[in-house]
């Protein structure tokens, strides 16, 4: 049940007895039957009815209606208005606790908006972030290597017998095996390094090919970069002559078939 319609009325008897106290009896139930149809209406503080409703409600004749309602007017017990066929009575108690409950309903909405609002920003933040770190991740997974592995599922008799694994080269050009070749002298004569491994000699081959985008000058150029800033390691390219030019940006690697199919034998014979 509602709270504004509960079985029993909140009479306050003082107010009642310091207003009503100067009404006949006759006028005290008939504003008294009012505001019984004000509670069950919801507590509202209006009451509208016609003249002939009047007499019904109050049990008394025209002209009796008309004398109480000059008794409640004149003793200001209510707000009273003429209205096309009939009256309004109204409640001055509950039209001032009404506009105490609107006025309350307002500022709890408004809490309640201010706090949606700081929700809503939050999560507009959390998910920008969160989308951030999706790009950061498909960034990161446009530059790995894009090889699809097929597994064999026969034997061809080589697994088990101690065969010394190969390193596929990215490109098949005699040249870049050339400058390859070359990096590899530099890097035993220069600082006393060399692959450990062919697995290890793949893997500069691929940060290589990924450093060059797939392009085989680019990877050459690195190489030549690397040798002639004696460096010992492969890095991208530094611009020259194109300062405050954001670099391209990265795109993802490509590899021939022929590489591809390479790389998965030398990934299962290994």
């Amino acid at each position: 049940m509602s709270k504004k319609n509960l079985p029993h009325i909140a009479l306050y008897v003082g107010d009642w007895e310091r207003d009503c106290n100067v009404l006949s009896l006759e006028a005290e139930m008939a504003w008294l039957k009012i505001i019984f149809k004000m509670h069950l209406s919801g507590n509202e503080p209006v009451y509208k009815t016609s003249a002939k409703g009047l007499q019904i409600l109050w049990k008394c004749t025209a002209g009796k209606a008309a004398e109480i309602i000059d008794e409640l007017s004149i003793n200001n017990i209510c707000a009273i208005e003429d209205i096309r066929g009939g009256y309004s009575f109204t409640s001055r108690r509950l039209q001032r606790e009404k506009n105490i409950s609107q006025t309350r309903s307002k500022a709890a909405k408004k809490r309640y908006n201010i706090a949606e609002e700081n929700t809503t920003t939050l999560n507009k933040t959390a998910a920008k972030v969160l989308q951030n770190t999706d790009i950061d991740n498909d960034i990161d997974n446009d530059n790995d290597i894009d090889i699809e592995v097929e597994i064999k599922t026969d034997f061809d008799g080589k697994e088990g017998m101690g065969e010394k694994p190969t390193v596929v080269l990215p490109y098949p050009s005699a040249e870049f095996a050339r400058q390859w070749q070359l990096w590899k002298t530099y890097r035993h004569n220069e600082h006393s390094q060399n692959y450990q491994s062919a697995e290890s000699e793949q893997a500069a081959l691929v940060q290589l090919t990924n450093l060059a985008q797939g392009k085989q000058t680019t990877a050459i150029a690195i190489l030549h970069q690397s040798i002639s800033k004696g460096w010992k390691g492969l890095f991208e390219i530094k611009p020259q002559g194109n300062a405050g030019k954001e670099p391209a940006s990265k795109s993802k690697v490509k590899y021939s078939d022929d590489f591809k199919r390479k790389i998965a034998q030398r990934l299962q014979s290994g």
